[in-house]
C-alpha cells in the first residue's frame, strides 16, 4: 500500500514536469522565487531603513512554497480535466484521499528545497546569522510549513471542479498569504479580523515559531509547531470532504464540472 502511494505519487510528478528537462526545472522552481525574496527584502530594508532583515528573510522565505504548493498544486483537477483523466478518477471505487495527498507529496519536497535555497541565499546576501539557531528545528519548522501548504493547495485544487477561474483565485490567494501569514509585516499589526484571518492560514504558526528558534522568548515553539500540523491535517480533511461533495454531486448529474 505504501509503496503504490510513493509510486502513484511518483507518477503524478513525472506527469507534471515530464516535459522539462532539469536545468529549466531547477531554474523554474529557484529562480523566480529567490528574486522575488531578494526584491521584498531590499523593499523591506529601504522602507523601514534597517540592516536586520532576519524576520523579512524568514517570511518570503516560506512564501518560496507558493509556486509549487499554490499554482502548482492548486491546477491539479483543472490538468486532470484538460489531460482526459477526471473522469477515471471520479468513477473509480478506490479512497480519494491518498489520491488526493499522493499529488501534493513531490511539490512539499521541492518546497521544502526552495525554502532551504531561501535560508541559504538570507545569510549569504543579507547576513542572517544561524549561529545561535538549532538546525534540526529549523529544518523541521520548514517540513512542517511546506506539508501544511501543500496541503492548503491540495484544498485549493478541489475548487477547479467548481468554477473556471482557478487562475485568478490562485493569485488572489498568493497576495493574502503575503498579507495575513505575518511574512511582511507582523500579524500583531492587522485590525482583530484579520488577527483571526491569519491564524487561519498555512504559514502563519511556522513563521512565528521559526522566528522564535531566532529570539526566544517570542511564543512557544512547539505549540506554535503542533497549532501549523493542525492547520495543515484540517485542510487536508477539507480538501477530502469537499471533493467527496463533488464526486457525489457529478455522480447524480452525469457532469463532472459544478459550473
Amino acid at each position: 500500500m505504501l509503496r503504490r502511494f510513493f509510486d502513484q505519487a511518483y507518477l503524478y510528478h513525472k506527469g507534471r514536469r515530464a516535459a522539462f528537462k532539469a536545468e529549466e526545472f531547477i531554474f523554474h522552481q529557484l529562480g523566480y522565487p529567490l528574486v522575488t525574496l531578494i526584491f521584498y527584502c531590499l523593499i523591506a530594508s529601504y522602507s523601514f531603513r534597517t540592516t536586520n532583515l532576519t524576520s523579512w528573510v524568514i517570511g518570503n522565505a516560506f512564501l518560496l512554497c507558493t509556486n509549487a504548493c499554490i499554482f502548482g498544486l492548486g491546477n491539479i483537477f483543472v490538468g486532470e480535466r484538460y489531460y482526459g483523466r477526471l473522469r477515471s478518477i471520479i468513477a473509480s471505487p478506490c479512497a480519494k484521499l491518498p489520491l488526493i495527498l499522493a499529488n501534493g507529496l513531490f511539490p512539499a519536497l521541492f518546497a521544502v528545497c526552495a525554502s532551504v535555497c531561501g535560508f541559504l541565499v538570507g545569510a549569504w546576501v543579507f547576513g542572517v546569522d544561524f549561529s545561535g539557531v538549532d538546525l534540526g528545528l529549523a529544518a523541521l519548522t520548514i517540513f512542517c510549513a511546506m506539508a501544511s501548504a501543500a496541503c492548503f493547495g491540495l484544498f485549493l485544487s478541489v475548487f477547479g471542479l467548481m468554477n473556471d477561474s482557478m487562475h485568478l483565485i490562485l493569485n488572489v490567494v498568493s497576495y493574502l498569504m503575503m498579507i495575513f501569514t505575518g511574512a511582511e509585516f507582523p500579524v500583531a499589526q492587522l485590525p482583530p479580523v484579520g488577527q483571526a484571518v491569519a491564524q487561519l492560514m498555512p504559514l502563519t504558526k511556522a513563521i512565528a515559531a521559526m522566528n522564535a528558534l531566532f529570539e526566544p522568548g517570542q511564543g512557544s515553539f512547539w505549540l506554535l509547531l503542533l497549532a501549523e500540523l493542525a492547520t495543515g491535517a484540517a485542510y487536508a480533511l477539507l480538501a477530502r470532504a469537499v471533493f467527496g461533495f463533488a464526486e457525489r454531486s457529478a455522480r447524480r448529474s452525469g457532469r463532472f464540472d459544478m459550473f
